[in-house]
């Protein structure tokens, strides 16, 4: 009788044992695929957004760490960018993004701060820019919403290996004529500009699909309201102040 007794014991301590074992383990388990950690402060230069896959959709980074681009699978070469945050679609190429910068230069100091949107596999076309140049006291500044747009049959990878080819021409008149051919057919157009300009003048500015001016309605630097249009020359053919 005592020998059963016994046994039982040991079985009801096994089976004890083994249910907590279990739990544990079920526990971390579950701790283990819902790992979230809290914080309430860091330091980091870069974190990258990725899919499950290892596609990759936001960076926020500082300058020297900044993502150099992605367009089809493929990283742009290394080079300096301003700290921020940028974006990618779903197929990981890159898509818009908010930078901002101070700079020391030669003549005096740039600063400021764009948001973007770019067209599908290609560069910006919807910005909200604030841009500054100092100069001793003295600060001159566009600010604004631009809406810009690319030919239809353009790209950024066809352009840059446009350009690239050009850039290997070693008669520097020829090659600039042939950059130059290749900015006006294939480069961005701006259609229209809401905002102050560099000369002070503050409105709104519509231009066609080539980014001819056709119509602004704005005030001066002087303070004076004006309204013109323009034709296919660029010649103002109404005006009104």
């Amino acid at each position: 009788m005592e020998k059963l007794e016994k046994k039982v014991k040991i079985l009801t301590y096994y089976a004890f044992a083994s249910t907590v074992i279990l739990s544990l383990m079920l526990l971390f388990s579950f701790k283990k695929n819902n790992d979230v950690t809290n914080f309430d402060e860091i330091n980091v230069k870069k974190i990258n957004i990725i899919e499950k896959d290892g596609t990759i959709r936001m960076v926020i980074s500082n300058k020297e760490l900044q993502h150099s681009g992605r367009m089809n699978g493929k990283d742009a070469d290394k080079r300096e960018r301003p700290a921020g945050l940028l974006f990618f679609n779903d197929e990981g190429d890159e898509c818009g993004g908010l930078i901002y910068q101070t700079k020391n230069t030669e003549n005096g100091k740039i600063a400021g701060m764009s948001i973007t949107m770019d067209r599908y596999k290609d560069d910006q076309v919807l910005q909200i820019l604030n841009d500054e140049f100092i100069q001793k006291d003295k600060i001159m500044s566009q600010r604004g919403l631009f809406i810009n747009d690319f030919p239809s049959n353009s790209n950024l990878e066809t352009r840059n290996k446009a350009i690239q080819e050009a850039q290997k021409i070693s008669d520097e008149k020829t090659r600039n004529e042939k950059l130059s051919q290749i900015y006006q057919s294939q480069g961005s157009k701006n259609l229209l500009f809401l905002g102050k300009t560099k000369g002070n003048s503050q409105g709104l500015f519509i231009a066609d699909a080539n980014g001819m001016p056709k119509m602004m309605i704005y005030v001066d630097e002087k303070g004076n309201p004006k309204i013109q249009t323009f034709n296919d020359k660029g010649e103002i053919v109404d005006f009104i102040k």
